[in-house]
């Protein structure tokens, strides 16, 4: 749901949430800005290099390929679900990226497994649920798909994506008024993990990398590529790849600070990153008309945020609130206390002083 998006409907859901309670100018991803590591980050408050989930697909040296895995052992960051539970708050998770099973010995109270025939509908249902039971939880962190399908399958600017932006703004109307109906207080953090561009071209480096005559690991998802080389093949790989256009390349220990992609055993020899628009394929795989995973500040990968609710100062706006920032920010409205290296801070500006018992 990329920040502008809620601007092509007609008022709804999301401006009554921006009115009654706060809204950003865009939420800044952390890098790359790709559905696993956004997730990963909004629900650690690190940077990918400290969560250590750096891509839908990625290499672990130690314990082997990532591709799109749900499993809580991932992480090498605690979850927030982990950090309420261990606090002694009943804590429920819909099908959010990495909460299979326990991190470091601990669950949530109730983390259904992933299961893609439940739509956004069934979860909304599932969650207005959950809060209205005999034992409501005092955490819910759900994924919803959003527009991300229609955004790659059809381009940014495409009619489709209207169309499901509008039927998001009533599923948040309805969320929101279900929400308000219910004798307890909530609070809603609306948000999402990366916006969208139009695709300009693709990359193949398997194509590229076939006039080397030496072996390669290419690891590609979405922009971005790990390449893992022999120490003795690193200068010739490197040199090939900083020919290729619309390329960027890096080592792993050159790649930029700002970025925070440093991980020890999961970084590549090599790190490429294709420019705005342009992404790497798969071996035969026809190119998306949309795309994201790019630089994070670059306004096309800026996210929507919105809260509404118990403890957020009505009217209020933050300009560019990060990824990091959720999780204190949740500790703050919680009354608990921030996870140990956390990067973020909590939004004061759009803070008030809560309505229920702590």
């Amino acid at each position: 749901m990329r920040h502008d998006y809620p601007t092509r409907v007609p008022p709804g859901g999301f401006a009554r949430l921006a009115a009654e309670g706060a809204t950003a100018d865009r939420l800044i991803p952390p890098f790359p800005s790709q559905t696993f590591s956004g997730h990963a980050t909004l629900a650690t408050g690190v940077s990918a290099q400290r969560h250590g989930i750096l891509n839908n697909r990625f290499k672990d040296r130690v314990k082997g390929v990532f591709s799109y895995r749900d499993e809580a052992r991932w992480y090498d960051a605690m979850p927030v679900w982990i950090h309420t539970t261990r606090l002694g708050l009943r804590t429920h998770v819909l099908q959010w990226v990495g909460s299979r099973g326990p991190w470091q010995g601990t669950e949530p109270a109730l983390a259904p497994p992933f299961d893609k025939s439940v739509d956004d509908d069934d979860k909304l249902d599932t969650v207005l649920a959950w809060l209205a039971g005999p034992q409501p939880p005092r955490l819910v962190m759900s994924y919803w798909y959003g527009c991300d399908k229609a955004g790659h399958g059809e381009g940014p600017d495409a009619s489709e994506v209207t169309d499901c932006i509008a039927e998001t703004d009533a599923r948040l109307e309805r969320l929101r008024a279900g929400l308000a109906a219910l004798p307890i207080p909530v609070t809603l953090l609306v948000v999402s993990d990366h916006g969208m561009s139009r695709t300009l071209g693709t990359v193949n480096l398997y194509r590229a990398f076939e006039v080397l005559d030496f072996a390669v690991e290419i690891i590609p998802s979405g922009p971005i590529a790990h390449i893992f080389v022999a120490p003795e093949r690193l200068a010739a790989t490197e040199a090939l790849a900083q020919s290729l256009p619309h390329v960027t390349t890096w080592r792993r220990d050159t790649v930029p600070l700002a970025f925070a992609y440093r991980h020890p055993t999961r970084t590549g020899d090599l790190v490429l990153m294709a420019e705005p628009g342009w992404t790497f394929d798969g071996r035969n795989a026809e190119p998306l008309p949309g795309v994201h995973g790019h630089d994070p500040t670059s306004p096309d990968m800026g996210a929507i945020f919105f809260a509404w609710g118990d403890g957020i100062r009505p009217g209020s706006r933050v300009t560019q609130p990060r990824a990091v920032d959720i999780v204190p920010t949740i500790c703050h409205l919680l009354h608990l206390p921030v996870p140990a290296g956390v990067e973020g801070r909590a939004l004061e500006e759009i803070l008030a002083a809560p309505r229920g018992d702590p």
